[in-house]
C-alpha cells in the first residue's frame, strides 16, 4: 500500500478512476467467503482499505455524504439488494445483511411472533442475552445504522417511515444471528422482534435526539425533515398530498416548528456546553480517526519495506558465501549460475563484478534502513498524535457524561418534545 502523504502532498485522484477500480475488485471479490448465514455477510474493513484509501484522495459527487455512502451504495449493486436490505459499517466491520423472507403464520400477536410463544421467546432471550447483552450490542450498532442508512439527509420523512422497521430488524437480527445458535429463520425473526419491542422506544428517542440535536444546530436538512410533521395536510414535490401528521405530546398537544424551535433555543442555551462538547467530539473523532487510518497505513508500508530489507540481507548473506568460496580457491577460472544459467568466469573478473553487486544491495539496504528509520518516527509521532486525541476524546466524553447528568429547568420541556417527535416518527 502506497505511504500516506501529507495534505499538501497528497495525490488527488479523478473519482471516475476510483469508481472503476471499486468496481473491477467488488466484481473479483469472493463473496461465498465472507458469508455467514442466507444473505449475511461480514467484511473486515480492511478488505476494502485499498479502495477506502482511494475514496479518500478523490472529492466525492455532491450525493454522497462520506467513502462510506459511496462503499455501501456499490455493495447495495453488486448483492442486488432492494430497499428492505441493510449494508453499514461499524466498527471496522462492514455489514451485509438482506432481509429475511419468513412464512406467515396467525395473526395479531401470534403473528408478531412468527407463532413462537412468548415465554419460549423470552426463555430464550435470558439463554442468550443475560445481563442484557442484547441492549449493548444494539445500542453499539444503532448509532452507525442510523447515521448511515435512516439519516434526514439521506432520506425523507415518508421514506424514512417505510425503512425503519425492516432496519431496526435488520440489525437485531444480524446480532441473533451472531450471538445465538438458532438457524431457523422463524425463530431468528422471531427473537428479534421479541428484542425490538422491549427496546423500540428506546431506539425511536434516540432518532429523535438524534434529529433534535441537528435540528437545534440549525441544519437545514433537519429543518426541511421535521417541517413534514404538521397539524396540516402537506404536498410534497410532485403534487401528492399527505395527511397530516402533527407531533403531539402526552397532553395531546401539537409541536410545530415554530413551537420547537423555541423550546430548542430555549434548551440550548441552557446546555450549551453540552451542544459545544458534542460538537466537539465529532471534530476530534474525525480527527482521531484520520490519524489511525494514517499510521495503519504506514505500519502496513513499514511491513513491505522489511519484506524488501530481509530479502537484500538474504542476497547479501549468499553474496558473502560465493565471495569465500571464490577466495578459497586458486582456480583461474570458475563455473557461476548467472539468470539461471550456468557459465565459466575468470575468477578474479567475477569477485569483482560480485563486489560491485555487493556494494549495489549495501546501498539498496542503507537507503531501506534509512526509510525504515523514517517510517518508525512518523509512526511514533501517529501514535503521539493518537494518545493526545484519544485523551482529548475521553475527557470529552466525561466531560459530556457529567453535565448531561445535570438537570435543568428547560430539560421536562425538552423531554416532552423528544417523547412526542419518537412517537410522531414510529407512526407508520
Amino acid at each position: 500500500m502506497a505511504e500516506a502523504l501529507n495534505d499538501d502532498e497528497q495525490e488527488y485522484l479523478k473519482y471516475s478512476d476510483v469508481e472503476k477500480e471499486i468496481d473491477t475488485f467488488l466484481e473479483q471479490l469472493d463473496f461465498e467467503e465472507y458469508g455467514v448465514y442466507e444473505s449475511l455477510y461480514y467484511f473486515e474493513e480492511e478488505v476494502f482499505e485499498k479502495i477506502i484509501s482511494s475514496l479518500h484522495r478523490c472529492k466525492l459527487p455532491n450525493v454522497y455524504i462520506s467513502y462510506k455512502d459511496v462503499l455501501r451504495e456499490k455493495l447495495f449493486l453488486t448483492l442486488g439488494c432492494n430497499a428492505q436490505d441493510l449494508v453499514f459499517i461499524a466498527e471496522g466491520i462492514v455489514y451485509a445483511k438482506g432481509y429475511l423472507s419468513v412464512p406467515v403464520v396467525g395473526t395479531g400477536a401470534e403473528r408478531r411472533a412468527c407463532g413462537i410463544a412468548p415465554e419460549i421467546l423470552e426463555e430464550c432471550k435470558q439463554r442468550y442475552f443475560k445481563n442484557d447483552l442484547h441492549k449493548e450490542k444494539i445500542f453499539k450498532l444503532l448509532p452507525h445504522v442510523v447515521e448511515q442508512t435512516l439519516n434526514f439527509r439521506k432520506i425523507s420523512p415518508i421514506r424514512f417511515q417505510k425503512l425503519f422497521i425492516p432496519m431496526f430488524v435488520n440489525m437485531i437480527e444480524i446480532i441473533v444471528i451472531g450471538y445465538t445458535e438458532l438457524d431457523d429463520v422463524q425463530s431468528i425473526r422471531a427473537l428479534s422482534l421479541h428484542l425490538l419491542r422491549e427496546v423500540f422506544d428506546d431506539l425511536m428517542l434516540y432518532v429523535a435526539e438524534d434529529l433534535l440535536f441537528h435540528f437545534s444546530n440549525t441544519d437545514r436538512k433537519a429543518i426541511e425533515f421535521l417541517s413534514f410533521f404538521s397539524v396540516h395536510d402537506s404536498i410534497d414535490s410532485l403534487g401528492k398530498r399527505h395527511k397530516a401528521n402533527p407531533i403531539l405530546d402526552e397532553s395531546n398537544n401539537a409541536w410545530n416548528i415554530a413551537t420547537i424551535r423555541s423550546t430548542m433555543i430555549q434548551h440550548k442555551n441552557a446546555k450549551q456546553a453540552i451542544y459545544e462538547k458534542k460538537n466537539s467530539l465529532i471534530t476530534i473523532k474525525n480527527k482521531l480517526d484520520a490519524f489511525i487510518l494514517d499510521q495503519k497505513q504506514l505500519t502496513q508500508q513499514s511491513v513491505i519495506e522489511k519484506e524488501r530489507l530481509v530479502e537484500v540481507e538474504e542476497a547479501i548473506a549468499s553474496i558473502h558465501k560465493t565471495l569465500q568460496k571464490l577466495e578459497e580457491t586458486d582456480t583461474v577460472e570458475v563455473k557461476f549460475i548467472e539468470d539461471g544459467e550456468e557459465k565459466i568466469f575468470q575468477r578474479k573478473s567475477l569477485m569483482v563484478r560480485i563486489f560491485k553487486k555487493e556494494d549495489t544491495l549495501l546501498t539498496q539496504k542503507n537507503k531501506l534502513l534509512k526509510t525504515l528509520e523514517e517510517i518508525d518516527i512518523r509512526i511514533a509521532n501517529k501514535q503521539k498524535e493518537i494518545d493526545i486525541w484519544e485523551k482529548k476524546y475521553a475527557e470529552n466524553q466525561n466531560f459530556l457524561s457529567t453535565a448531561e447528568a445535570k438537570e435543568h429547568p428547560m430539560d421536562k420541556q425538552y423531554e416532552r418534545i423528544l417523547r412526542a417527535l419518537a412517537k410522531t416518527l414510529a407512526n407508520r
